[in-house]
Parts: C-alpha cells; structure tokens; sequence
C-alpha cells in the first residue's frame, strides 16, 4: 500500500459512522458544503468542478441501478482544502483554498508567486509547481484559491526502468538546487509534496481521485504509456513552510516543521531554530533512502532492486550533522559523476521491487521492448 493509498483509508476509517452512512445515501461530507456553495463563483471565474457539487446534485447511484462505486460523482476529495476543476479552455487543474486572514497562508501565496515571477518559470532547473491564476474570495468570504495544474502522485505509474528512475532523481535535484540558488527553502520536501505531470502518459484522462478509472468515467483506465518514450516533469508543491532569505539574513528557521519526523535538527529538545538549507538536503535524500534503498516497513513499502550506486550520495546528504552535509550544487555536481559511469544496459533495467519477480515472461517482454527502444535510438534516460 503505498503511502497515499494508507492515507486515504486512513481519513475514511476516520469518519463517523453516521457520516459514512449519509455519504453512502449521496449526502455530501461536510468539508465538501464549502465547495457546493462555491460552485456557480467558481463558474463564473472559468473554473468547473465536478458534477458531484453542482448546486442541485442528487447522487446519481439512487436512481440508475448502480454501485455506487461504479458511478463517478461518488467520489470525493477527501481533502477540504483541494478540489480539482475544468478551466474554460478544457485543462484540468487544482484549486487551493486559502484563507486570507491567516499568516501561513498569506506568506504561502506570496511563496506561490515569487516561484511564477516572470523571470523564474522560464528556467528548465524550476521544477516548482507554477501558479497559474489567484481567485479573489467571493463577497462575505475570505477564502480565496490558487490554481495549479493538476498533477499526479509520482507511483501512480511506476518506473519501468532504472533510467526513469534516474530522471527523476535528476529533476528534483536540480529543482531542489534551483530554489536554494535562489534563497528559497522549500521546509517540507517529503514524498507527497513532489507529485508528477503523468497526463501526458494515457490516452484518456485519468480520474483525479479514482486514477483507475478515465475521467468521464466511461471505463478504466488503459494501461499508461512509457516514460521512456514520453518523459514527464516532476514538481514540488506545498509552500506554506518555505521561506525566501535575502542574501544578507540569517539563514535560520523555527517551527512549525514539516513532515519529516527523522531529521535530526528537529529531534533536539526545545526546538532551537536551524539552517532550513541542509533540512530540505536531508528530506530529499530521505525520499530516495526510504523509497528506493530500505523501504519504510510501517508503511509497507519495500526497497527496489539495482538503487546502490545512490547509496553514498544519499548517506552524504542524510549525515547527523547538518555542517557536514553537502550543498544542494555539490549534489547535482556529485549526481551528474555518478550518472555518467552508469552504463545504457544498466540504465534500461527493469526497476523490480525486493522480494518480487517479473517473471520470465516480463524480463523477456521487457528486454524485447528496450533493445527496440535501443534500435530506434530512444535515450534510456528520458530528459524532460
């Protein structure tokens, strides 16, 4: 299960048993009311969500004779602060609800738009999620929202190769590095916080909560394409614990902290302030340790094969002391050496997951499939 998936079944157990059984008759959550009342503001801003909170929704499994499960307004964000919608020029994105009056998010849409200032989005090494429009709060409220494409979780649709794999790492690194070039300190560069532009890779659009399935809900989803034919961007989100320091401010932060537990500058009693710079390094690595090197056993996620030649570097950067980790620029430097002593075959390798097998059948249908990519001269890492 990954962790996602945990979180998901985590937040229904988490409901009232009155409130599952409403939900099963179509009554919305009450998280959800905000978004009914917001439908036709939104609208009328270019901005449609999904049927289930038009006004005038009646649940759609009361009357048609099916599961409810099987119909599409049966699915909720379980999330009150995000709900996904249509712009008025068809793309789909996110909207972030924000609360105006509140520091945190005041200072995370001013974080939102130093990011989409003019001359940053304009840089290949920018891997932040760009903010592509502010709506003003409707009047009476003071919640306004932030819109943002609409992205996926990176597992949604798994590495084929170890090459895939390695352009990941790549782009958070340099995007990581991008922001730290720049003063910026992410503050919370956890798994869930890095999400993918996975679009690019169906046929049809996902559904953006029950990714199983096509958007309109006309049958399931087939399977993806492949990043090696069709690289995709990875972006960082969540800004609501990232600071922006001027070239002459002290580099030090305090809580809140963000949702790594293990970093050790967070584990000292009384919570001294610390060098946010040397955290995000930590976090980041400690995405690659915990995912791809030694697995997280709580969360029921294992370790993947053929990761080692990243073990030094993310042992480097996951040191005690944050003094003797290295900077987000020696990364990419140290990343790129050990990139370019990776050989193609190596780099073409099936990422397979400890303790599992693809078969005989898979190894010989994924080899097939890559000595074709080979010949048609489509790189094994794919650059996006």
């Amino acid at each position: 299960m990954d962790e996602t998936a945990r979180l998901a079944a985590e937040a229904w157990a988490d409901i009232p048993a009155e409130l599952r059984r409403l939900a099963q008759e179509g009554v919305l959550f009450p998280n959800e009311i905000f978004w009914r009342d917001h439908y036709q503001y939104l609208k009328d801003h270019g901005y449609t969500l999904r049927r289930r909170y038009e006004v005038d929704w009646s649940a759609s499994w009361n009357t048609n004779g099916l599961d409810k499960y099987d119909c599409e307004d049966s699915h909720s964000q379980c999330h009150g602060l995000i709900n996904d919608a249509t712009r008025r020029d068809g793309s789909y994105v996110v909207l972030k609800r924000l609360d105006t009056t509140s520091l945190s998010a005041r200072d995370e849409l001013m974080m939102a738009r130093f990011i989409s200032s003019p001359d940053l989005p304009m840089n290949p090494r920018n891997r932040c999620v760009p903010l592509l429009d502010v709506i003003p709060p409707m009047e009476g409220s003071s919640d306004a929202f932030m819109v943002m494409p609409l992205l996926f979780d990176i597992d949604m649709t798994p590495f084929e190769t170890i090459g895939e794999a390695v352009e990941f790492f790549r782009q958070i690194f340099e995007g990581l590095q991008f922001m730290h070039n720049h003063n910026f300190a992410h503050g919370d560069c956890k798994w869930n916080n890095i999400m993918a532009d996975s679009a690019p890779l169906y046929s049809h659009p996902p559904h953006p909560v029950n990714n199983h399935m096509r958007r309109d809900y006309a049958g399931f989803q087939p399977s993806p394409g492949s990043r090696t034919v069709t690289p995709i961007k990875y972006y960082f989100i969540d800004f609501d614990l990232s600071q922006v320091f001027g070239p002459n401010d002290v580099r030090l932060r305090t809580p809140p902290w963000g949702g790594d537990s293990t970093v050790p500058e967070h584990n000292i009693p009384h919570d001294p302030p610390c060098d946010p710079f040397p955290v995000d390094v930590y976090c980041l690595a400690n995405v690659i340790r915990r995912w791809y090197l030694d697995g997280v056993e709580e969360l029921e996620i294992k370790p993947k094969h053929g990761f080692e030649f990243m073990r030094e570097l993310v042992s480097y950067m996951v040191k005690d002391n944050p003094q003797e980790r290295p900077t987000m620029d020696q990364v990419v430097a140290r990343y790129d050496d050990i990139i370019n002593g990776l050989g193609e075959w190596k780099l073409r390798s099936p990422v397979v997951t400890v303790g599992e097998s693809i078969g005989i059948f898979g190894f010989i249908g994924h080899w097939v499939k890559h000595f074709v990519y080979h010949l048609r001269g489509i790189p094994p890492i794919p650059r996006a």
